[in-house]
């Protein structure tokens, strides 16, 4: 059964030398078989479990590597499981018919397909000997592209290596009742705020991506009250949440000093480096930040945030391109959407708030479309970024959502009356009749589809919405969708609680606010972007400080999102 046993060659009289081929058969199939003829066989463990290749990145002079833009020499391997092996120990290994190796003192059957697969990932690189700390950093998250099933990790000490051990230790159990913070932060938050005293103390900046909702808000400001710092930190945020992060700052953090910096009464001139200089947290928002930008880039910032950081997607817009222009120790980006429309998206942020440190924006985007479709490709930006340059949390998550109430969706079924039926077919009609007359012309076609879209919403909601000219100014008994809000109005003010209604149209907020008022008896108003900040502020102030039944009307554009009324 073992021919090799007759043949002589060893060191010993009683003594074979098998080689890799012969050793595998033994292990593999002869030895068994052996055994279970009654012979005592004695051979090496031996594992048959498949190792995934990985390529192994090494900084060959650690100590040169100080930061993420030096260059430093780098060699590549391969990884499977415990054992690392060169370009030519690879190519020795192919050779035999069932490639063997030691590891832990088992011995590993290696599959020539992984192999091959291996050492062509190292052919690839096998002129690439010099990398920065960032480029680095990108071939282990997978920014540059993956030739191999299993990725690249890094070897050794250096600047991204070191970076990714810090990230990986972030604390997992960390205090939710931070010093400087009066509350009590939810867990994730407090692995959030973990992962904001990682970048500090790495000297990045990144994305705090909670889903809507999550708290990203108090959770930037527990960072900001750990600690005194030298200069001020800049909050830009939409003008519809300016009242918040102030009245949170108040409420969570009131050691610090705020300065709202918005509106035409706002402090300037020569004043106004002093007044920045002696706040501790500046507020303001996109459209001042980029009027301003001259006179706030005069100062070193500690921390720069964006809110709603997706108004900087476009990395070619004016915002986008101004706010640049701030110097901080520190620039993170707050957003629950950080990929809207494409990879660009989140490539525009991370460049904000890193500049350089993930490529260019082609090489990203190319280097990720090729996971897979749209969706694949966001996902795994993410999941790659995560805990690193990007803390991402979802309410779909299961831990998460333990913590949070339950949400409960119902879908409300509207029939409409006669008269919004009349008029929404002939809107269709009309549709009908303009894209035939048209259809030489396709973005006319897609304009005047996009505008009978509007209308039909409009309709829906009431024919008032739709008809300027309508004379007939009363509501009732024209919408069923109003109709329908009046018996959910009712119920809510019954059990005396209160309700939000959003709508997409301001104009029609207004007249809907005004009529619920009369119709209740209440006082509503309508929130919408057309309102000066103060009184959106008290708007707000208002609903969440009053008792009893109540309600508010706001547009979906002003008031959709970072908005805190939990008084609904």
């Amino acid at each position: 059964m073992v021919p090799a046993l007759k043949r002589p060659g060893g060191r010993r009289r009683i003594e074979v030398l098998l080689d890799q081929d012969e050793a595998w058969e033994l292990m593999s199939s002869t030895g068994p078989a052996l055994e279970s003829a009654g012979f005592d066989v004695r051979v090496p463990a031996l594992s048959r479990r498949r190792q995934v290749a990985q390529l192994r990145l090494t900084a060959d002079d650690a100590d040169s590597v100080v930061g993420a833009q030096q260059l430093t020499a780098v060699s590549w391997s391969a990884v499977f499981g415990e054992v690392e092996l060169t370009a030519s120990e690879i190519q020795h290994l192919a050779m035999q018919k069932k490639p063997l190796v030691q590891s832990r003192g088992r011995w590993v059957a290696l599959e020539k397909a992984d192999l091959v697969e291996a050492a062509a990932a190292l052919a690839d690189r096998a002129e690439t000997t010099e990398l920065t700390g960032a480029q680095m950093l990108r071939h282990a998250l997978g920014l540059e592209g993956n030739s191999i099933s299993g990725g690249v990790t890094l070897g050794g000490s250096g600047w991204a290596s070191d970076l990714l051990r810090a990230a990986g230790s972030v604390n997992s159990d960390p205090d939710t009742q931070p010093d400087g913070f009066s509350g009590e932060l939810r867990s994730y938050q407090a692995e959030a705020l973990g992962w904001l005293q990682f970048l500090d103390d790495a000297g990045l900046g990144g994305c705090l991506a909670l889903d809507m909702g999550l708290g990203k808000t108090p959770t930037i400001l527990a960072r900001l009250g750990a600690e005194a710092r030298e200069n001020p930190s800049l909050v830009i945020a939409p003008p519809a949440v300016v009242g918040n992060w102030a009245a949170e700052a108040k409420r969570f953090t009131p050691q610090l000093k705020v300065l709202v910096h918005h509106g035409p009464s706002r402090v300037s001139g020569t004043r106004l480096s002093s007044a920045l200089r002696s706040a501790d947290l500046v507020i303001t928002t996109y459209g001042t930040a980029v009027r301003d930008v001259e006179d706030l880039a005069e100062l070193q910032w500690d921390r720069v945030v964006l809110d709603e950081a997706q108004v900087i997607k476009n990395h070619r817009s004016t915002t986008a391109k101004e706010l640049r222009k701030l110097t901080a120790r520190c620039r993170l980006a707050l957003t629950g959407t950080p990929i809207e429309n494409g990879l660009g998206d989140l490539w525009a942020i991370m460049d904000f708030c890193n500049p350089g440190l993930v490529g260019g924006r082609t090489s990203f985007i190319n280097q990720l479309n090729q996971i897979g479709d749209s969706d694949e490709a966001a996902e795994s930006a993410l999941h790659a970024l995560n805990g690193v340059l990007v803390f991402r949390r979802t309410k779909a998550e299961p831990l998460i959502a333990a913590e949070l109430p339950d949400r409960i969706d119902e879908l409300a079924q509207c029939t409409m009356t006669p008269e919004q039926i009349g008029l929404y077919q002939a809107v269709l009609d009309k549709l009908v009749r303009d894209t035939a007359e048209s259809e030489q012309n396709t973005s006319q076609q897609k304009g005047l589809v996009l505008a009978a879209i509007t209308a039909l919403k409009q309709i829906c909601n009431h024919p008032l919405n739709y008809d300027k000219e309508d004379t007939n100014l009363d509501l009732e008994g024209r919408s069923g969708k109003l109709s329908r809000l009046n018996e959910i109005v009712d119920a809510v003010f019954a059990a005396d609680e209160r309700i939000l209604i959003f709508t997409h149209f301001a104009t029609w907020g207004e007249r809907l606010a005004g009529y619920l008022s009369e119709r209740t008896g209440v006082n509503i108003e309508c929130y919408h972007g057309g309102l000066a900040r103060g009184t959106r502020d008290r708007l707000v102030d208002t609903f969440q400080s009053g008792e009893g039944a109540g309600a508010m009307v706001l547009s979906l554009k002003a008031g959709g999102t970072g908005l805190n009324l939990t008084a609904a």
